[in-house]
């Protein structure tokens, strides 16, 4: 595997970190969490940011840091949000392939709704769900979706490897 960076996109609780660090482990590639790469670069945390700045700025940031590393050739997990930018999503097209980790809202519900470090979740069930759904069918735009319910974590990072021709 070589070449396009790989992106993982899906909504929070999807499993997009830990897919990505296997993948690369894998595949050879360097593996940057985006949410991991704005919190060293500005030196804040993710719920310090939303709590400062607000939601827009941390949106500004993501859309700033995944230019940066278009041509770094490395698998990225994406922040949930990332796809309701269209030109994060043009960029991500252009630059690499896409992969949804696809999951039903509840199990990424269950998954998350504990986490702190996820400023989103205080907002509760029915609110995210709403998020959940609108951003839906931009995940679906992805080039390629993966089923994750019911699926260890080496399965999902072989269906990739298996679809993604670099």
């Amino acid at each position: 595997m070589a070449g396009k960076n790989i992106y993982l996109i899906g909504f929070m609780g999807a499993g997009k970190t830990t897919v990505g660090k296997e993948l690369a482990e894998k595949t050879g590639y360097v593996f940057i969490d985006l949410d991991e790469y704005i919190v060293e670069k500005t030196r804040e945390t993710i719920p310090a940011i939303f709590e400062k700045h607000g939601e827009e700025e941390f949106r500004r940031l993501e859309k700033v840091s995944l230019a940066e590393l278009t041509d770094s050739g490395c698998i990225i997990a994406t922040g949930g949000g990332i796809v309701e930018d269209e030109e994060s999503v043009s960029l991500m097209k252009e630059k690499g392939f896409t992969v949804y980790l696809e999951s039903p809202f509840k199990t990424l519900y269950d998954r998350i709704k504990e986490d702190t470090n996820r400023p989103l979740t205080a907002q509760g069930a029915a609110v995210l769900s709403e998020r959940f759904n609108r951003r839906l069918p931009l995940y679906e735009q992805a080039e390629y979706t993966v089923h994750t319910e019911n699926l260890r974590v080496d399965e999902i990072v072989e269906m990739i490897c298996r679809r993604y021709d670099g």
